[in-house]
């Protein structure tokens, strides 16, 4: 045996190291680049990809983090609310630059919108939270965001968002000024009572008015003009003063750390693997891993798999103590476990539930069937996980004898119907079929066996085929919702037109500037529901802003439209309108159908009826024969005497024939149908 030299055993591993190295470095360059390493523009994609997913696993990628440091003193919860598109994304996007938690990069562009038709339509609809960490006055801080989603319809993320808040950041556009929106979020935190700071947005633009838009919020809101913080989110200008004021100006929780364990879920979303992940609200104690929890809502108790905060991504953490932010995970594997606005507490250590929520009020009704009966229970599966992470949803079984069995489901508003649906489409890839919205009515009965029967003298009528008859009821009720319009009063006329032809009763006008008016209406909620913003939106060049709020039901003449093919009664079609607007809709079904019903060997007969008063035909020719095609000449009278017993089949033919209408049909019909 041969004895070995330490000098050149050393140098052996080096070398064999080095060699391992590069081989290393060859066969990730190899699968980073594809098998052609000479595609220079593939490479360069591969390397911006590559680099995106460094962007994505930043904040993961940081040290342990101890969340004792942070009592409840350098805690601040706080929420940023705006208009659409006022900058609330891409403020907080500047937030988690200065902080660290993103690197800074010009791709980083609305990062807290996770959700493909977030990215797609470029608003946010689901709201977002991050834990940010920030030295003041060499003290450390913790903030916990929360961007919250613009539009109306989703006002109920707002309210849920500023339950595990104390303060907000109110975003007003330098350009836009204070929109409908804008008033409704104000005054949304107002009765929260929280801390709110203005911060005016977009002073980088052109025609950016700052000194206008302050004064519009001293006079809205009665908050002087020098509290508000002059920004620009887009190039980062001034943002470092909206930490410190949040720091300043907003205040802690209002939590002893001593209490037992005490969480608010107000959010949650469901993981395939790990089952319903929950957003907590700590008002009290602390939690961590292995901790045996106890649901109030349901009872059941659940032993904690893991806790941790959002950076945005997920970071586990040891413990999460009182007055802070973050996520929960504890074997929740059914949907209904997590029931939004749950209280959870220690095991051994029973609380008093906190409030909650009140439960979201839809003002939009929709059915959804699937496109193919046997993708039923697949459907099912997907509509109670997505509504696990839009709470908002009401679901309810219905069926339709032509349409199968499906749900009617309760919105918000047309839009968080639409993004419901596409979210159906993009994240659990169902095909549905969605009914035309509808509002739901009320009736007050004056039959006593109906009273008997329903337990009650006022119903509400969501089906339009459970629509009861005039005899049986005192009054008809339809809702109705406090509209807020803010517009240049240059389209001030077209605006009043619009607003009458709409049955709309006017409340208020007032100038909120030189040239800016508010106008407020009372609107029958199905005058509004399908094409009112559009309309607004063209006549006043994009620059008039809507915002409603429900305002109870009043008394209207509604009528109960059958629709009727050769006489008979087609009971999916039945529609509930106001009289004075009975015959627009019953003429525009009429035409639907009539290009959707295939022609027959027999004439249609396709009529809207108001109880026996048809209102609306439309006539669907019958298939002929020509037969005359064999008389070349000779008597008149012998070509009537073929046409007159042509006539006499297709009479008994139309009387003995029976019209099945296609699916194809009533899907034309009943879908919305955005042209309309």
């Amino acid at each position: 045996m041969f004895a070995l030299n330490s000098h050149h055993t050393a140098k052996c591993l080096h070398v064999w190291k080095h060699k391992i190295c590069v081989r290393f470095r060859h066969s990730c360059m190899w699968n980073l680049c594809g098998t052609n390493l000479y595609d220079r523009h593939a490479f360069l994609e591969k390397i911006h990809c590559s680099n995106l997913l460094h962007q994505m696993h930043y904040s993961s990628q940081k040290e342990k983090l101890d969340m004792s440091e942070y009592s409840v003193d350098c805690i601040r919860n706080f929420s940023i609310i705006a208009h659409v598109d006022h900058g609330k994304s891409t403020l907080a996007d500047r937030l988690l630059e200065i902080t660290g938690r993103i690197p800074k990069a010009d791709s980083n562009r609305q990062v807290l919108d996770k959700l493909q038709v977030e990215r797609e339509r470029g608003i946010t609809v689901k709201a977002q939270t991050a834990s940010l960490f920030y030295t003041f006055k060499n003290k450390k801080y913790l903030l916990n965001l929360i961007d919250t989603p613009g539009h109306v319809d989703f006002n109920y993320e707002v309210s849920r968002s500023l339950s595990a808040c104390q303060g907000v950041l109110l975003v007003v556009d330098a350009n836009e000024g204070v929109q409908a929106q804008t008033v409704a979020n104000f005054f949304l935190a107002f009765e929260a009572q929280l801390t709110i700071i203005p911060v005016i947005n977009k002073i980088d633009l052109k025609n950016a008015e700052p000194e206008r838009v302050e004064k519009q919020i001293e006079k809205m809101f009665d908050i002087p003009g020098s509290d508000c913080i002059k920004i620009s989110a887009k190039f980062g200008t001034n943002v470092e003063r909206v930490l410190e004021e949040v720091i300043t100006k907003i205040p802690p929780p209002n939590i002893d750390q001593n209490s037992p364990f005490k969480a608010l879920l107000f959010d949650s979303t469901f993981d395939h693997y790990r089952g319903a992940v929950t957003n907590v609200a700590l008002f009290g104690g602390q939690v961590c891993k292995g901790h045996k929890i106890v649901s109030a809502h349901t009872g059941k108790s659940y032993e904690v798999n893991e806790v941790g905060i959002l950076t945005p991504e997920e970071v586990p953490v040891e413990k999460l103590y009182a007055g802070q932010v973050g996520y929960l995970v504890a074997g929740m594997k059914e949907v209904k476990e997590a029931q939004i606005g749950d209280t959870l507490y220690l095991q051994k250590h029973p609380v008093e539930p906190l409030p909650g929520f009140k439960n979201a009020k839809p003002m939009v009704f929709a059915g959804m069937y699937p496109v193919d009966q046997s993708e039923y229970n697949n459907l099912k599966s997907a509509l109670e996980k997505l509504t696990l992470n839009d709470s908002s949803v009401t679901v309810n079984r219905d069926s339709s004898a032509a349409l199968g069995a499906g749900w009617r489901l309760g919105f918000l508003g047309l839009l968080h119907m639409e993004v419901f649906n596409q979210r159906l489409e993009q994240e659990y890839n169902a095909s549905v079929i969605m009914t035309a919205p509808t509002v739901p009515y009320k009736a007050k009965l004056s039959s006593q066996k109906l009273i008997k029967e329903y337990g009650e003298d006022e119903i509400t009528i969501v089906n339009p085929s459970e629509f009861p008859d005039k005899s049986q009821v005192s009054e008809y009720l339809e809702p109705v919702v406090l509209g807020t319009i803010i517009s240049p009063d240059d389209y001030m006329g077209k605006i009043l037109a619009l607003c009458q032809t709409r049955r709309a009763v006017q409340k208020s006008m007032v100038y909120i500037d030189e040239h800016r008016i508010m106008l407020k209406y009372l609107f029958p909620l199905n005058e509004i529901v399908l094409d009112f913003y559009d309309s607004l939106k063209s006549m006043s060049s994009g620059y008039a802003s809507f915002d409603y709020e429900d305002a109870g039901y009043q008394t209207a003449d509604l009528v109960k439209m059958d629709i009727l093919l050769n006489g008979r009664s087609v009971e999916e079609l039945v529609t509930i309108a106001h009289r004075e607007k009975a015959y627009a809709v019953g003429k525009a079904i009429c035409e639907r159908l009539r290009d959707s019903i295939p022609r027959q060997l027999f004439e249609i007969a396709v009529q809207a009826a108001l109880g026996n008063k048809v209102i609306a035909r439309e006539t669907i020719k019958a298939y002929r024969k020509n037969v005359l095609a064999k008389c070349y000449g000779g008597d008149i009278t012998r070509k009537m005497k073929l046409l007159k017993r042509q006539a006499e089949g297709k009479k008994k033919m139309r009387q003995i024939g029976n019209i099945e209408v296609p699916k194809d049909a009533f899907i034309n019909v009943l879908k919305r149908t955005p042209d309309k």
